[in-house]
Order: C-alpha cells, then sequence, then structure tokens
C-alpha cells in the first residue's frame, strides 16, 4: 500500500505555480485560493448581466479577489468594466498584483486591501453596477471533513464560521448602500446554501433573485438586485 507522503498533500496548482480559469494560466501558491470551475460559473454569469449595461463606464466590486482571477476574467469579457478588487489578505494581495500585472494591459483593475467593504467610504455609495465575490463559505463540520489537499489552502479564504454563512451575511448586509439603482450582488455560494442566501438576499430588500447551478446540480450562484 502507498504511504502517503507530505507532497501529496500539496495541490498539484501550488507545485506548478499555476492553474488554469477562463482560459488563461493564472498564478497560484499557498497564500490563495485555487480557482474552481464553479468560479467561472460565477464570472459568465456576472459578465452576461453586466453586458446588457450599455454605458461608456460600468464599476464593479470584487469581495475577496484572492489570485485575481475573478477581476482579470471580467475585465476580460467587459472592455469597459473598472473594477475595484478587494482582499483582507496582504499576502494574496501581492499575488494578484503579479496576476494584474500580467493580463490587465488596459488598467482597469484596482487592488484594494479591505475586510470585505472597510476600505469603501462615502464616496463608494450607490457607484457600483455589480458586486461580485466568491467569499469562505465552508462550514465548521464540512472544514473538518476537507480533503488534505484542500486544507493546504489558506483557512481565510474557506471557512465562513459555524454554519458557512458569516461572511455572506456581511456582503449582502452592506452591499444594498453600495450598489447603483438595478445593480446586482452575484455570489458563488456552498452546495446546501441556497436556500439560507435567497432568504438573507429578501430580508436586505433585493429583488429579482436568481440561482445558477454548477456542474453537480448544485444552486452555487446566487444573483439578487436593487431595485430602480
Amino acid at each position: 500500500m502507498k504511504t502517503e507522503t507530505k507532497s501529496d498533500s500539496i495541490p498539484m496548482q501550488y507545485r506548478e505555480g499555476k492553474t488554469a480559469f477562463m482560459g488563461m494560466d493564472i498564478k497560484v501558491d499557498e497564500r490563495v485560493l485555487i480557482p474552481r470551475p464553479e468560479t467561472e460559473l460565477l464570472v459568465e454569469v456576472a459578465g452576461d448581466i453586466l453586458k446588457q449595461i450599455h454605458r461608456d463606464n460600468v464599476y464593479i466590486a470584487e469581495v475577496g479577489t484572492g489570485s485575481g482571477a475573478v477581476a482579470i476574467a471580467l475585465a476580460k469579457l467587459i472592455d469597459n468594466a473598472n473594477i475595484v478588487a478587494a482582499d483582507i489578505s496582504r499576502d494574496a494581495l501581492v499575488i494578484a498584483a503579479e496576476n494584474v500585472d500580467r493580463f490587465d494591459k488596459n488598467g482597469q483593475i484596482k487592488l484594494v486591501h479591505s475586510d470585505v467593504f472597510s476600505f469603501f467610504s462615502q464616496d463608494f455609495c450607490g457607484k457600483f453596477d455589480a458586486i461580485v465575490s466568491n467569499p469562505p463559505y465552508v462550514s465548521e463540520n464540512d472544514y473538518g471533513a476537507l480533503d488534505e489537499w484542500v486544507l493546504a489552502e489558506p483557512k481565510t479564504a474557506l471557512y465562513g464560521g459555524p454554519e458557512g454563512m458569516d461572511i455572506l451575511k456581511k456582503i449582502i448586509s452592506e452591499s444594498m448602500e453600495l450598489l447603483s439603482p438595478g445593480g446586482f450582488v452575484a455570489l458563488e455560494i456552498g452546495y446546501d446554501q441556497s436556500e439560507k442566501v435567497k432568504k438573507e438576499l429578501r430580508a436586505n430588500d433585493f429583488i429579482e433573485i436568481k440561482s445558477f447551478k454548477d456542474f453537480n446540480g448544485h444552486e452555487r450562484v446566487i444573483v439578487g438586485r436593487k431595485s430602480g
């Protein structure tokens, strides 16, 4: 029987220093979460909605940018996007900056250090057409059952509190003030969190709430719109 070594628990993407995301080789290491196929769904959903906005500029905030993959992919999809991409981890922002330098040739992305929306002052009220996030959403029970290679990723990018809802609730409750009339929030969520997230969105006056399923049939991306 094969004996597992320490290297077996290191994700291949970390060993190679990169991962494939939306047709790009994104730099990753132990400082950032490895972007998943489910997060490509988040980009596709948000991108499709943003393409329907016919203005010279659209404004996007991304919470928890990690490697910067989502912001970079959205910038490629939306030529007139202006993106503020935030993360609580300064280490993650170092990696994000390297990826942004490689891919963001038009200067569409601004990276900021922020605990959810702590960076966003009153000047940003009503500013954003979209708030997009793949936040930490793994619950305590699920975190304890994760594979070793997943546990090699930053806990702060995975663990979302006892029910996995701590950061999701904060994003939902604080997004409305930052969104422009008709703007939307798009969230990647856990496989079993759809009803809880929809309830939070309704409680915070979001309308036109829609869900989108991943390749396993789980409602993985939820969108809610601000009236106006």
